[in-house]
Protein backbone atom coordinates (compact mmCIF):
# COMPACT_ATOMS: atom_id res chain seq x y z
CA UNK A 1 0.00 0.00 0.00
CA UNK A 2 1.20 3.82 -0.59
CA UNK A 3 2.86 5.30 2.44
CA UNK A 4 3.31 1.42 4.27
CA UNK A 5 7.19 2.64 4.06
CA UNK A 6 6.96 5.55 6.10
CA UNK A 7 4.65 4.00 8.82
CA UNK A 8 6.80 1.44 9.04
CA UNK A 9 9.72 4.29 9.49
CA UNK A 10 7.80 6.09 11.91
CA UNK A 11 7.10 2.61 14.06
CA UNK A 12 10.80 1.63 14.30
CA UNK A 13 11.59 5.86 15.44
CA UNK A 14 8.91 4.91 18.26
CA UNK A 15 10.77 1.97 19.35
CA UNK A 16 13.63 4.36 20.96
CA UNK A 17 11.42 7.65 21.79
CA UNK A 18 9.90 8.55 24.82
CA UNK A 19 6.01 9.17 23.92
CA UNK A 20 4.36 11.68 25.93
CA UNK A 21 1.54 11.74 27.40
CA UNK A 22 -1.75 13.79 25.77
CA UNK A 23 0.65 15.09 23.29
CA UNK A 24 -0.73 17.68 20.72
CA UNK A 25 -0.42 15.37 17.18
CA UNK A 26 -0.02 17.40 13.33
CA UNK A 27 -0.78 14.92 11.31
CA UNK A 28 -0.98 15.89 7.25
CA UNK A 29 1.22 16.16 4.04
CA UNK A 30 4.57 17.47 3.20
CA UNK A 31 3.66 20.69 4.66
CA UNK A 32 3.46 19.16 8.10
CA UNK A 33 7.32 18.24 7.05
CA UNK A 34 7.74 21.76 6.76
CA UNK A 35 6.53 23.15 9.81
CA UNK A 36 9.93 23.15 11.83
CA UNK A 37 9.14 25.65 14.19
CA UNK A 38 5.67 24.60 15.58
CA UNK A 39 7.07 22.71 18.33
CA UNK A 40 8.87 25.40 19.86
CA UNK A 41 5.99 27.90 19.56
CA UNK A 42 3.87 25.22 21.70
CA UNK A 43 5.60 24.75 24.24
CA UNK A 44 4.95 23.53 27.27
CA UNK A 45 2.36 21.88 25.54
CA UNK A 46 4.54 19.02 23.91
CA UNK A 47 3.87 18.31 20.24
CA UNK A 48 4.46 15.19 17.83
CA UNK A 49 4.56 16.03 13.97
CA UNK A 50 3.44 13.05 12.02
CA UNK A 51 3.82 14.04 8.11
CA UNK A 52 2.79 10.90 5.68
CA UNK A 53 4.72 12.52 2.31
CA UNK A 54 1.73 14.22 -0.31
CA UNK A 55 -0.74 12.33 1.45
CA UNK A 56 -4.09 13.12 1.14
CA UNK A 57 -7.30 13.55 3.43
CA UNK A 58 -8.10 10.03 2.70
CA UNK A 59 -4.65 8.55 3.17
CA UNK A 60 -4.47 10.06 6.83
CA UNK A 61 -7.81 8.57 7.80
CA UNK A 62 -6.76 5.18 6.32
CA UNK A 63 -3.53 5.36 8.38
CA UNK A 64 -4.67 7.36 11.26
CA UNK A 65 -4.56 4.57 13.65
CA UNK A 66 -0.65 4.39 13.61
CA UNK A 67 -0.26 8.61 12.44
CA UNK A 68 -2.35 9.75 15.58
CA UNK A 69 -4.09 7.46 17.36
CA UNK A 70 -1.13 5.54 18.38
CA UNK A 71 -0.10 8.67 20.60
CA UNK A 72 -3.41 9.33 22.09
CA UNK A 73 -3.35 12.65 21.04
CA UNK A 74 -5.19 15.56 23.82
CA UNK A 75 -5.27 17.87 20.55
CA UNK A 76 -5.04 16.89 17.27
CA UNK A 77 -3.96 19.25 14.39
CA UNK A 78 -4.98 18.48 10.53
CA UNK A 79 -2.94 20.42 8.00
CA UNK A 80 -4.37 19.66 4.77
CA UNK A 81 -1.96 19.77 1.99
CA UNK A 82 -1.26 20.37 -1.90
CA UNK A 83 -2.28 17.19 -2.72
CA UNK A 84 -5.81 17.41 -2.28
CA UNK A 85 -6.00 20.56 -4.29
CA UNK A 86 -3.53 19.17 -7.10
CA UNK A 87 -1.04 16.53 -7.67
CA UNK A 88 -3.37 13.50 -6.59
CA UNK A 89 -7.14 14.93 -5.98
CA UNK A 90 -8.70 18.29 -7.31
CA UNK A 91 -11.31 18.01 -4.51
CA UNK A 92 -14.39 20.67 -4.19
CA UNK A 93 -15.69 22.38 -1.26
CA UNK A 94 -18.25 19.13 -0.60
CA UNK A 95 -15.63 16.67 -1.29
CA UNK A 96 -13.50 18.44 1.10
CA UNK A 97 -15.79 18.45 4.07
CA UNK A 98 -17.19 15.33 3.56
CA UNK A 99 -13.27 13.62 3.49
CA UNK A 100 -13.05 16.22 6.85
CA UNK A 101 -15.80 14.76 8.45
CA UNK A 102 -14.63 11.20 7.75
CA UNK A 103 -11.07 11.88 9.56
CA UNK A 104 -13.03 13.61 12.66
CA UNK A 105 -15.13 10.98 12.62
CA UNK A 106 -12.67 8.14 13.38
CA UNK A 107 -10.57 10.69 15.90
CA UNK A 108 -14.31 9.73 17.36
CA UNK A 109 -14.31 6.40 17.45
CA UNK A 110 -10.65 5.82 19.09
CA UNK A 111 -11.56 8.15 21.59
CA UNK A 112 -12.15 11.96 20.48
CA UNK A 113 -9.12 14.12 20.89
CA UNK A 114 -9.99 17.21 23.94
CA UNK A 115 -10.21 18.93 20.89
CA UNK A 116 -9.41 19.32 17.05
CA UNK A 117 -7.86 21.97 14.99
CA UNK A 118 -8.40 21.88 11.26
CA UNK A 119 -6.04 24.35 9.30
CA UNK A 120 -8.30 25.60 6.26
CA UNK A 121 -6.44 24.90 2.54
CA UNK A 122 -3.75 27.98 1.91
CA UNK A 123 -3.88 29.82 -1.15
CA UNK A 124 -0.85 29.44 -2.98
CA UNK A 125 0.70 31.93 -5.49
CA UNK A 126 1.51 29.30 -8.31
CA UNK A 127 -2.42 28.90 -8.92
CA UNK A 128 -4.00 32.46 -8.49
CA UNK A 129 -7.23 30.52 -10.19
CA UNK A 130 -7.74 28.41 -7.20
CA UNK A 131 -8.29 31.30 -4.74
CA UNK A 132 -12.47 31.61 -4.93
CA UNK A 133 -12.28 27.53 -4.56
CA UNK A 134 -9.89 27.90 -1.71
CA UNK A 135 -12.06 30.92 0.18
CA UNK A 136 -15.09 28.42 -0.41
CA UNK A 137 -13.87 25.17 1.10
CA UNK A 138 -12.56 27.62 4.23
CA UNK A 139 -16.45 28.85 4.47
CA UNK A 140 -18.18 25.01 4.12
CA UNK A 141 -15.08 24.15 7.18
CA UNK A 142 -16.56 26.63 9.18
CA UNK A 143 -19.72 26.16 8.80
CA UNK A 144 -19.57 22.56 9.58
CA UNK A 145 -17.50 23.22 12.69
CA UNK A 146 -20.65 25.03 14.11
CA UNK A 147 -22.25 22.01 14.44
CA UNK A 148 -19.16 20.33 16.41
CA UNK A 149 -18.42 21.76 19.60
CA UNK A 150 -14.87 20.42 20.16
CA UNK A 151 -13.85 21.91 16.41
CA UNK A 152 -11.84 25.51 15.64
CA UNK A 153 -11.03 25.59 11.91
CA UNK A 154 -8.17 27.99 11.59
CA UNK A 155 -7.78 29.85 8.10
CA UNK A 156 -4.69 31.47 7.82
CA UNK A 157 -5.17 33.18 4.63
CA UNK A 158 -6.37 36.54 5.53
CA UNK A 159 -2.54 36.30 7.65
CA UNK A 160 -0.81 35.51 4.48
CA UNK A 161 -2.07 37.80 2.22
CA UNK A 162 -0.44 41.18 0.97
CA UNK A 163 -1.87 44.87 0.64
CA UNK A 164 -3.00 43.92 -2.55
CA UNK A 165 -5.48 41.26 -1.23
CA UNK A 166 -3.56 38.51 -2.91
CA UNK A 167 -0.86 35.76 -1.18
CA UNK A 168 2.07 37.63 -0.12
CA UNK A 169 5.43 35.90 -1.72
CA UNK A 170 6.88 36.64 1.43
CA UNK A 171 5.53 33.80 3.33
CA UNK A 172 5.89 31.31 0.49
CA UNK A 173 9.00 29.30 -0.80
CA UNK A 174 10.27 30.26 -4.45
CA UNK A 175 8.16 27.07 -5.51
CA UNK A 176 5.03 29.12 -5.22
CA UNK A 177 3.17 26.30 -3.19
CA UNK A 178 4.81 25.54 -0.27
CA UNK A 179 5.58 28.32 2.88
CA UNK A 180 8.68 30.18 3.69
CA UNK A 181 9.93 29.94 7.81
CA UNK A 182 8.22 33.36 8.09
CA UNK A 183 4.58 32.46 6.35
CA UNK A 184 5.05 28.97 9.31
CA UNK A 185 5.42 31.45 11.60
CA UNK A 186 2.09 33.10 11.33
CA UNK A 187 0.29 30.21 11.29
CA UNK A 188 2.11 28.62 14.26
CA UNK A 189 1.25 32.37 16.02
CA UNK A 190 -2.33 31.47 14.96
CA UNK A 191 -2.80 27.91 16.26
CA UNK A 192 -0.62 28.79 19.64
CA UNK A 193 -2.85 31.76 20.56
CA UNK A 194 -5.71 29.50 20.00
CA UNK A 195 -4.53 26.70 21.98
CA UNK A 196 -2.88 28.98 24.65
CA UNK A 197 -6.79 30.81 25.06
CA UNK A 198 -8.22 27.28 25.40
CA UNK A 199 -6.19 26.23 28.03
CA UNK A 200 -6.62 29.44 29.90
CA UNK A 201 -10.27 28.59 30.14
CA UNK A 202 -9.87 24.93 31.36
CA UNK A 203 -10.02 24.64 35.00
Amino acid sequence: MVWNKEIAELARSDLDAKIPKDPIVVIGGHRVRLWKNLPASLLPRETLLRPLGDATLEDLTYHYDRLAAFYRPDILVVFPGYADLHLRDEKSPEDFEASTRALLNLNEEYGASSWRYVIAPVQMPLHPDDNARIRRIGEVLSTMAADIPDLTIINPNPTLKGLDGLPNPEYYRGDGVNLSPAGYARISLLLATEIKARDNLLP
